[in-house]
């Protein structure tokens, strides 16, 4: 495969996409299960912003736009452009997450949860993601119309 056409080179992050992807499909699936974590002071924020089912399904939805992206890429050529897209809305979730719960323990005087940092943890890779994914699009002429040739040996 020439390096024209490699869709991972920038060291093939589509295995972090998929564990990144995984990570906020449980996370929304077990908000949607509850119904109760908004009720601790941690989530008092979130809570204001949007409802817990409405943030259970807005990361289920990213997840699986992410896991749709990630199934079909390389067969149709501007994969890497859902790749981005979910990329960056996962970023841009963990994200919220982080800050709206830091924001609900400054506002009501508690600590930290451990967990906390995970969400910043995802948020860096996804922010790798996001660079590998931009790359993948220039490489492949994503822009372009069409499927990816296959360079297959014979």
């Amino acid at each position: 495969m020439s390096p024209n056409h490699n869709p991972t080179a920038m060291n093939k992050t589509r295995s972090t996409e998929w564990m990144l992807s995984c990570l906020l499909m449980a996370w929304g699936v077990n908000v949607l299960r509850t119904e109760v974590f908004f009720d601790l002071p941690t989530y008092r924020v979130m809570g204001a912003v949007m409802t817990e089912s409405r943030w259970g399904m807005g990361a289920v939805l990213v997840a699986v736009i992410r896991m749709v992206g990630l199934g079909i890429n390389g067969w149709w050529k501007r994969t890497p452009i859902i790749r981005f897209v979910g990329a960056m809305l996962g970023a841009l979730t963990w994200m919220s997450i982080a800050f709206l719960m830091f924001a609900s323990t400054v506002d009501s005087a508690v600590r930290l949860p451990a967990g906390m940092y995970f969400y910043l943890v995802f948020f860096i890779f996804e922010g790798w993601c996001v660079l590998a994914t931009g790359y993948d699009m220039f490489k492949n002429e994503a822009y372009g119309s069409g499927v990816l040739k296959r360079h297959v040996a014979r």
